[in-house]
């Protein structure tokens, strides 16, 4: 009898611990990214999948809103007091993921390490390009930091968002390598564990100072766990996804958007990105370097078409490389669908017998290539398409030694020289064409080294824009949408223009 009212006792107490774990559930969201973080150290990569899982742990002076707004982070307000200096007023509470409270030296720490030279690990920093105006930074107080540029920089605002402020007192008590393997920040998230080329796992800061307050709600994250799995393979992420083994997917394309829409428990998400497609042409190389035959090429692409039956309208076509969303764009006519003309151009250039050519291009982009060398082919010009790995392809396009590239690059500021600079200015990193141009570069300095006058700019990068369309140096295309896989059950999320997923308002319902 006593034996068995132990038992009893015991089954009542083994059922409580049940009950009590099960109203405990850890409430983990899964994303499935398409490639694994170069790194945790915010402040050496230049990647846009590893930004994407820091931004979740780490936190800016700003940052953006899904609809593009710059808005305070770590910052409460900002001034500009002179045309080279900006007064940033810090939040006050906040605290890092170790408990440590947030200063402002940890902002002059994070600025110079981004653009000083050999401030990481003696190496310098791949993100010091995108403050390259800013000089130095100076802590007035322990919740006041000046940021000083060597020349008028009226853009700073648009770039701090991509700028994650880093802890002083870690990164210099542990160093740069292990800062990069295990991280601290300030963000909503903290750092958990890094399975490389598996997963990055993070679970919740309670300490959280609540974010924006632009960005409802305020507060502690909302779920309990965060992971980002690496799922290189679109089939296999949209399988995790309707398994319910992972709860959003990157990157769907555009085929394969019915398959998750016929779902009842899945829905596609999708946002006008700000990555600017466009099909580069060597202007070093002949016939490339004329510019009757790179119009001519513009002329023979049937940019609607491709949107309509290949993109299934999921792009806005663009009549040069910026994104209708920058508030600098220039609305020019584009070129336009005209095989005719493009055939004149062509007689015109001594190419009316026509030439071959390899549209070089990655397996993402593989059908659009295919249908452009079809286009190409019915005004003379005899296209191919070679399907490359990226880091094989970018070495020979900087080398100089392809004619032509399908391809695309992000402009998440929609600041022009975001895109501009390394797309077109003499010897920068994304400058695969080749072009080089005084009066492009002219332009982009008035707007970004001497002026401070938003007309100013907005007269120079509308001009510049008529520049480069005139120029030609590329085809261009669209910016496409880009859309997401997401289970029913998360709520709260929405795509960001500038890939952003932010999961600190996101929940999950059962």
């Amino acid at each position: 009898m006593k034996r068995t009212r132990v038992m009893w006792l015991m089954m009542v107490a083994a059922v409580a611990v049940s009950l009590l774990g099960s109203s405990q559930t850890v409430k983990t969201l899964v994303v499935g990214i398409e490639a694994d973080a170069m790194t945790m150290d915010p402040g050496n990569f230049r990647h846009r999948e590893t930004e994407t899982i820091l931004r979740n742990m780490f936190d800016g002076l700003v940052t953006r809103t899904p609809d593009g707004r710059i808005v305070p982070e770590l910052a409460v307000s900002w001034e500009r007091v002179s045309e080279t200096e900006w007064i940033f007023y810090l939040r006050d509470g906040v605290t890092w993921h170790d408990g440590t409270p947030f200063t402002a030296e940890d902002v002059v720490f994070t600025v110079e390490r981004t653009v000083k030279e050999g401030r990481i690990g003696g190496l310098t920093s791949p993100r010091k390009s995108l403050l390259d105006p800013v000089s130095d930074a100076v802590a007035i107080d322990p919740l006041t930091v000046k940021l000083i540029t060597s020349v008028p920089f009226a853009a700073l605002p648009s770039f701090l968002p991509h700028t994650l402020i880093v802890p002083k007192h870690y990164v210099e008590a542990v160093g740069d390598a292990q800062f990069a393997e295990r991280p601290i920040g300030t963000g909503p998230f903290q750092f958990v564990r890094w399975d490389r080329g598996q997963q990055v796992v993070m679970e919740r800061y309670d300490g959280y100072y609540g974010g924006s307050p632009d960005l409802p709600p305020v507060g502690p994250a909302l779920v309990d766990r965060v992971i980002f799995r690496v799922l290189p393979e679109t089939s296999t992420r949209i399988a995790a996804l309707r398994a319910g083994d992972i709860h959003i997917a990157t990157r769907i394309p555009v085929d394969l958007i019915p398959e998750i829409d016929a779902d009842p428990n899945l829905a596609v998400m999708s946002v006008r990105g700000t990555r600017s497609a466009f099909l580069e042409m060597n202007v070093n190389t002949p016939p490339f370097d004329d510019v009757r035959v790179r119009r001519a090429v513009n002329y023979a692409i049937d940019v609607d078409r491709i949107i309509e039956f290949i993109l299934d309208g999921l792009a806005t076509p663009i009549p040069t490389i910026m994104s209708p969303d920058s508030p600098f764009y220039a609305p020019l006519t584009p070129y336009g669908y005209d095989p005719e003309k493009a055939r004149a151009l062509l007689a015109a250039a001594g190419c009316g017998a026509g030439f071959s050519v390899t549209i070089d291009t990655q397996a993402h982009f593989r059908d659009v290539a295919l249908v452009i060398a079809e286009m190409l082919r019915e005004v003379g010009i005899d296209a191919k398409v070679q399907v490359w790995e990226w880091g094989v392809l970018q070495a020979e396009l900087l080398a100089g030694r392809r004619m032509m590239h399908l391809g695309d690059w992000g402009n998440s500021t929609l600041e022009p020289n975001d895109i501009m600079i390394p797309k077109l200015v003499t010897g920068e990193r994304g400058n695969f064409s080749g072009y080089s141009s005084k009066v492009l570069e002219s332009l982009i300095h008035l707007a970004e080294r001497v002026t401070v006058d938003p007309e100013v700019r907005r007269v120079a990068y509308h001009i510049a824009q008529q520049v480069i369309y005139d120029d030609a140096p590329m085809a261009f295309l669209w910016v496409a949408q880009e859309s997401y896989g997401v289970s029913r059950r998360v709520v709260g999320w929405r795509p960001s223009p500038d890939s952003r997923i932010n999961l600190h308002d996101v929940d999950l319902i059962p």
